[in-house]
């Protein structure tokens, strides 16, 4: 009977101290992962790497760099753009796309904030990206001035942002690709300005007849990072993307790099480890997860596309879509 008494205190202590104790545990996890102390992949699975394709004659392929996030100055971010400059001395991009967050943590001020040269002319110097920069906007940047980011397109001969959304025909070879880069900020609500993009991107997927439809925004409808997908996003931009068939969807916001294939075939991409990480994990339609910083290389012409995922250091993981 004593021992059973002696078993009970020691039960109760230990339930007091953990109803005490386990908020401040939780809170203190929440607050390591967020701020890098603790990154992890989880549920990794076996996969196989693929081969690296080859750039083939400029001209002939679409060649476009992808990157998120990288509006923070960090060890991470200084690597990840320097891989990107030696990847770019011979992919020979097209373009690049950034992702979304492209200056924290509150956006810009004005056309003549000075991130505009520290966290981009200077940062992606001219002479090793001498190429037209895609943008769209992040919840970052949506914190300061939108507009300055929309009009700093008139101001640099490489930013292009002419609108909060918009789209762009590029030419892959004898291939035609539709850029089509959302606002999400506006689409995480039912309200009348996300209702308004919507049908805007309904008439956009609706009217189109390239071989590739691209559709970008800065957050993700299928991911296994640490962001929860909005609901309202998911309820609208998938059933849109599954109705008009389009090829791949290419986001930040998680800063992970991940690649995921819907039921209905399109392409989630996540490329949003430019400054920042964290931890992400595998699930079930993840065909490549890896919390690391890196960027993506999306390299497109008549024959398919593939995707390529860097760390700061090598090559991970190449995913080829074959259109024979």
């Amino acid at each position: 009977m004593g021992f059973q008494t002696n078993g009970l205190a020691k039960w109760s202590r230990r339930t007091i101290l953990g109803t005490l104790f386990m908020p401040v545990v939780y809170t203190g996890y929440r607050v390591a992962a967020h701020n890098q102390w603790i990154i992890a992949t989880r549920g990794r699975r076996s996969f196989d790497p693929g081969m690296e394709p080859m750039r083939r004659e400029k001209g002939r392929q679409l060649s476009l760099l992808l990157a998120g996030d990288t509006g923070l100055d960090t060890v991470s971010r200084t690597a990840v753009v320097e891989a990107m400059r030696r990847h770019a001395s011979w992919s020979q991009p097209d373009a690049v796309m950034l992702l979304g967050d492209n200056f924290y943590e509150r956006g810009v001020t004005s056309i003549y904030d000075p991130q505009f040269q520290f966290d981009f002319e200077c940062l992606f110097d001219k002479g090793s990206f001498d190429m037209p920069f895609y943008a769209c906007l992040g919840n970052h940047d949506v914190k300061g001035d939108t507009q300055a980011q929309v009009e700093y397109s008139q101001h640099s001969e490489r930013w292009h942002m002419p609108a909060r959304y918009y789209t762009s025909r590029l030419a892959a070879g004898d291939a035609v690709v539709d850029l089509i880069v959302l606002d999400t900020n506006e689409l995480l609500t039912d309200d009348q300005s996300a209702n308004q993009q919507l049908d805007w991107l309904r008439k956009q997927l609706r009217s189109s007849r390239a071989d590739y439809k691209i559709v970008v925004g800065h957050h993700p409808v299928l991911t296994g990072g640490q962001h929860e997908v909005p609901e309202y996003l998911a309820a609208t931009l998938s059933p849109l993307f599954d109705q008009f068939k389009i090829d791949l969807y290419l986001s930040g916001h998680d800063h992970d790099l991940q690649l995921l294939q819907s039921e209905a075939g399109w392409l989630q991409v996540v490329s949003g480890s430019g400054s920042k990480l964290r931890s992400t994990s595998w699930i079930d339609e993840t065909l490549f997860a890896e919390a690391t910083p890196g960027f993506c290389w999306l390299l497109v012409d008549e024959r398919g596309l593939s995707l390529t995922y860097y760390s700061e250091e090598r090559r991970l993981y190449t995913h080829v879509v074959s259109n024979y």
